[in-house]
C-alpha cells in the first residue's frame, strides 16, 4: 500500500463501526464505562474546579485516550495475530488511534462544559487555546505509540486478557515515572513548569512520540510475528 493512497479509508471506517458496536456490548461493560465517563467528565471538575482549566490538569486528561487505544488495538488483532494485509492493518490501527483520540477529546470537552454548568456566573470558563492544542497534539501523539507498543505486544499474546492487563500496568507505571521526575525535577530547582516550559515538552513529547509509535507501526512485517 502506497502512503499516499486512501484504500486503507474504507476499512478504517468499516471497522470504526464494528468498535463502536463492542463498546454498547454488555451491561456490566455498559455501566462501567459510564461511571468512568461520568467520574471523570463530571464529578471531577466538581472536585478540582478551577484546576480543571490548568495545563498540568488538561493534558493529562485528554491523555485517557491512550487507555481506549490500547484495549482497541487488542480487540482489533488479537484474533488475527498474522496475515492482515497492509490495507487492513493501516485501517485498522488509525480507527483505533481516531476513536480513542476523539474519547479523550470528547472527556477534555465534556468536563470543561461540566465546569462551566456547576460555577455560571454569566462569562464562559475557557482554557487558553495554546494549552487546549498542546492537549490535543500530546493525545493524538501518545495514542499512537500506544498503538505501536499495543500491536506488538497483541502479538505475543494469547488471549485478550492478559495483553490488555500488561499494557494498563505499562502505561499507569510510565505515568508514574513520569510524575515523580517532573515533581523531583521542580523539587530540586532544575526546572520550573511555567507555560512557555509546558508548551515546549508538550511538543518535543509529541514528536518523540509521533516518531517511535510510527517505527513501531511500520517495522517489517516479519519483526511483529
Amino acid at each position: 500500500m502506497r502512503p499516499f493512497q486512501w484504500d486503507w479509508l474504507p476499512v478504517a471506517l468499516r471497522h470504526s463501526r464494528w468498535l463502536v458496536s463492542r463498546l454498547g456490548r454488555g451491561k456490566v461493560r455498559v455501566a462501567l464505562n459510564t461511571l468512568a465517563v461520568a467520574f471523570v467528565a463530571i464529578c471531577l471538575p466538581w472536585i478540582i474546579r478551577f484546576e480543571l482549566l490548568t495545563a498540568l490538569v488538561l493534558i493529562p486528561l485528554a491523555c485517557l485516550s491512550v487507555f481506549l487505544v490500547a484495549d482497541l488495538v487488542v480487540d482489533s488483532f488479537i484474533t488475527y495475530p498474522h496475515g492482515v494485509s497492509r490495507k487492513e492493518f493501516a485501517g485498522r490501527v488509525i480507527a483505533c488511534v481516531l476513536l480513542g483520540w476523539a474519547f479523550g477529546m470528547t472527556i477534555l470537552f465534556t468536563s470543561i462544559a461540566a465546569l462551566n454548568a456547576l460555577n455560571w456566573s454569566g462569562e464562559f470558563l475557557l482554557p487558553d487555546t495554546a494549552v487546549l492544542f498542546d492537549a490535543a497534539v500530546l493525545s493524538l501523539a501518545a495514542s499512537v505509540l500506544v498503538s505501536g507498543v499495543a500491536v506488538r505486544v497483541t502479538w505475543k499474546a494469547g488471549t485478550p486478557g492478559p495483553a490488555k492487563l500488561i499494557l494498563k500496568l505499562s502505561i499507569i507505571v510510565a505515568t508514574v515515572i513520569c510524575m515523580y521526575g517532573c515533581n523531583r525535577w521542580q523539587t530540586d530547582g532544575l526546572f520550573v513548569l511555567t507555560s512557555q516550559v509546558i508548551d515546549r515538552i508538550s511538543w518535543i513529547c509529541s514528536l518523540g512520540m509521533l516518531a517511535v509509535g510510527a517505527l513501531l507501526l511500520v517495522l517489517p512485517t516479519a519483526l511483529r510475528q
